[in-house]
């Protein structure tokens, strides 16, 4: 076995995460990291806090794993799983592994990477932005048309087939997911789709178990032995049967028969009460892969295939664990007419808007516009509060230089303190606004990025509002760029802000996004500060934007926890 040191921290390197809370299970609560130490892997983490002693000798080994793999399984792996990457311990810094040889360590956490906005579902029918799982899939078209996703059969066999390799690539390095649902699988339709498998704890790890293996009401397998391969396998034939069926606990093998009769033969195995005759997800894939090609081949010849499903009214998934999301009322937009960009924890709009079948057709003008704009700005890679004079006071860390890679104190300079004597070669310059990306300057596009922000703040502070919104992608849902009214509505928020103190604190150009965290001071009229405190005049804010590459990098969103602010 090859040596891998895993890094250890303490909550306290973490920034103040209690401030981001993400989710609250039966195991453990998980939070937003504001601000990782920098030795860390991934700059977008999230910190699980257990609420009871775990085995931490098989968590150690699982945040081993992914170093000890082959390079195409690992770069597979990763973009499908939210694994756990780093150790979180109080007391005594550890000196060797495994956990338990500590004396006075006590492992109470692990960090992860965290779910990005392309797995997310914003909708006001749901009122909130939600993980994007596979049991929204397990519901009527009529539902899921409400909501927002529009998802044909090829689309759902293109899922199936991603997590069919997943499930085979895991199963093949001894590792079983157990507790295998549509809760705890997220997707995205982008490019071919992919599946994300969250609670990864939760797994087996060749044949150990950090957590005692738990199933989803309606998702038990029949015999006693838990996290098999014969237990994945069987969840895999009922989350087919369910996707196509649209149904929660519908077992109706007709709408997969009407796609393809040999899957819903391996459907009907894989339920088999004798664990060693299912079908492994391996199985399935010539199965799928064929259904798949048929399908397309198909609508490229004759149209678009209606669906195979009937259509039925079902009650919406149950609540899952979800970024906080940034909620705001109508009366209260805020700065940068996103609608309030923070307007945290007010309530919804009572009244959702319409879903249409288009991008831009369906939408609504008039205030309802303003809900549009907060999936640009509404959740994030960093969420860190500042003061009233821009200053990060959240504790800095520092690695001690241990072998173990545990960090032991927090000496050392902030990362996160303003400069305000930046030198001017780290500032990007336009027609009213400065940015300062001297704390970014390491990074190869921190003066592009720069740019960018320096053009799009200074066309709102100097009321060019159409050249700010060239700077919004094209695809983006924050803005319907198309629609007058909603441009409109745009412009009108935005007439009552004034943005200053601009810098660039955070540039991450490393993995398929680029997240850009961007700290500044907003002065609006009284009535259009945070929904909180909407008489605010004045507030100190910190926003990460997730950034296209479009004719330059241009602004997509921002994920809803990455925004804070405070009172100036």
């Amino acid at each position: 076995m090859r040596d891998v040191r895993v890094p250890w921290v303490r909550p306290d390197q973490l920034g103040d995460y209690r401030l981001n809370r993400l989710g609250d299970g039966g195991q453990g609560v998980v939070y937003g990291v504001p601000r990782p130490p920098d030795r860390l892997p991934g700059t977008y983490l999230a910190f699980k806090e257990y609420k009871a002693p775990v085995d931490a000798d098989v968590l150690h080994d699982m945040c081993c794993f992914l170093d000890l793999i082959s390079g195409p399984d690992r770069a597979f792996l990763e973009a499908r799983l939210t694994w756990p990457v780093a150790m979180v311990y109080t007391g005594r810094a550890p000196t060797a592994p495994p956990p338990t040889a500590n004396s006075g360590t006590a492992v109470v956490g692990f960090l992860m990477n965290r779910v990005t906005g392309e797995f997310e579902l914003s909708s006001p029918k749901l009122g909130e932005t939600k993980l994007q799982a596979l049991e929204f899939l397990l519901n009527g078209d009529d539902y899921e048309t409400q909501i927002g996703l529009h998802v044909d059969d090829g689309q759902r066999l293109r899922l199936l087939i991603d997590l069919a390799h997943t499930l085979d690539r895991l199963h093949r390095q001894q590792v079983t997911v157990g507790d295998l649902s549509p809760k705890n699988v997220m997707f995205t339709l982008a490019g071919r789709g992919r599946c994300l498998l969250i609670d990864c704890d939760s797994m087996r790890y060749r044949g150990r178990n950090v957590l005692a293996q738990v199933e989803t009401t309606g998702w038990e397998v029949p015999e006693t032995q838990k996290g098999t391969v014969a237990s994945d396998s069987y969840k895999f034939g009922l989350i087919a049967l369910r996707v196509f069926n649209r149904s929660q606990d519908g077992t109706d093998h007709a709408p997969l028969r009407d796609v393809s009769t040999e899957l819903a033969n391996l459907a009907l195995r894989s339920r088999s009460s004798e664990p060693h005759r299912r079908p492994a997800p391996a199985d399935w894939l010539p199965a799928l892969e064929l259904a798949e090609s048929r399908l397309t081949s198909a609508r490229s010849t004759a149209g678009p295939r209606p669906s195979t499903g009937t259509p039925r009214t079902a009650a919406a998934p149950s609540p899952q664990p979800v970024p906080a999301a940034v909620r705001v009322t109508t009366a209260s937009p805020g700065p940068y007419g996103a609608g309030a960009r923070a307007g945290r924890g007010s309530a919804p709009p009572s009244v959702p808007r319409p879903v249409g079948g288009s991008s831009s057709g369906g939408r609504v003008a008039g205030t309802l516009v303003v809900l549009v704009v907060l999936a640009l700005l509404g959740y994030g890679a960093v969420n860190r509060a500042t003061s009233s004079d821009g200053s990060d006071d959240s504790p800095s860390s520092a690695s001690s230089g241990n072998p173990y890679d545990a960090s032991t104190d927090d000496s050392g300079s902030d990362p996160g303190s303003r400069d305000s004597d930046a030198s001017a070669s780290a500032r990007a310059e336009a027609p009213g606004a400065t940015v300062d990306y001297s704390q970014a300057a390491g990074e190869l596009k921190a003066e592009e990025v720069a740019a960018m922000f320096a053009r799009f703040f200074g066309a709102i502070n100097t009321r060019d509002y159409d050249e700010a919104l060239s700077y919004y992608d094209p695809a983006t849902t924050a803005v319907d760029l198309d629609s007058g009214a909603s441009r409109d509505k745009w412009k009108e928020v935005m007439s009552t802000t004034k943005d200053s103190r601009l810098i660039l604190s955070d540039l991450d150009t490393s993995g398929k996004y680029t997240f850009a965290t961007m700290n500044f001071r907003s002065r609006q009229s009284p009535g259009y500060g945070p929904a909180g405190r909407p008489n605010d005049t004045c507030d100190d804010w910190t926003v990460t934007y997730q950034l296209t590459r479009t004719s330059g990098y241009r602004i997509f969103k921002a994920p809803r926890d990455g925004v804070s602010y405070a009172p100036c």
